[in-house]
């Protein structure tokens, strides 16, 4: 891990993704971290001194179950938010994340920004969305559904923005499935027209009638 404090390029990764849209406050001490590939960002055993915004790369989010195995939630290289279950109960990590490849985050230093954090209601309701998504992710994962194709439709609905799917591979990992599982089943469900294939490896889910 490597903390990056110069102005210009952390300002730079603050312009490009917007950052600033999420807060009411302005000028906040942001930074950079960069993260080699296998690097744990989040542990369940530590608590979270920062919240991040993953820039670049893939991060990899896990839950822990009961028993203290491993269960995967997701796989993504989008831009995400960590450290916001966190932020709200305040208390050790409920699920744990890990760099799948280099990654950067730019962050903020929950310790000395919670006070300002608590009453920002742009960054309260960006934080909402945030954990309603990983709540959608874990819940996915944990249902018992009848079939992949069932699966694959509630990840659609529910996990994909605008009901759209853009990343095969990835979707593959989040479903727990091969690609090639997966290939065929978009295969299927755009010949039923429940599905329509937009572009190369790009599926949208079609209103029900």
């Amino acid at each position: 891990m490597k903390k990056i404090y110069d102005r210009p390029i952390v300002m730079e990764y603050v312009k490009r993704y917007g950052i600033s849209r999420f807060f009411d406050t302005r000028d906040l001490p942001f930074f950079l971290i960069r993260y080699e590939k296998g690097e744990t960002i989040v542990h369940p055993t530590e608590h979270t001194r920062y919240l991040q915004f993953v820039v670049e790369g893939t991060v990899g989010i896990y839950s822990i179950r009961r028993d203290g195995s491993q269960f995967p939630i997701a796989s993504s290289d989008e831009f995400m938010m960590l450290g916001d279950v966190e932020f709200v109960n305040q208390s050790l990590p409920a699920l744990f994340a890990e760099a799948k490849s280099d990654t950067a985050a730019v962050a903020l230093s929950l310790d000395e920004n919670k006070p300002v954090l608590d009453r920002d209601l742009a960054f309260l309701h960006y934080t909402l969305r945030s954990l309603v998504k990983k709540i959608e992710l874990s819940t996915m994962n944990e249902a018992e559904f009848i079939s992949l194709e069932d699966k694959l439709l509630h990840y659609i609905q529910y996990c994909c923005h605008d009901g759209l799917l853009v990343h095969i591979g990835k979707a593959s990992e989040n479903l727990h499935c091969s690609r090639r599982q997966l290939q065929r089943v978009l295969r299927k469900l755009t010949e039923q027209g429940i599905l329509e294939k937009t572009s190369k490896g790009v599926y949208r889910l079609l209103p029900t009638q």
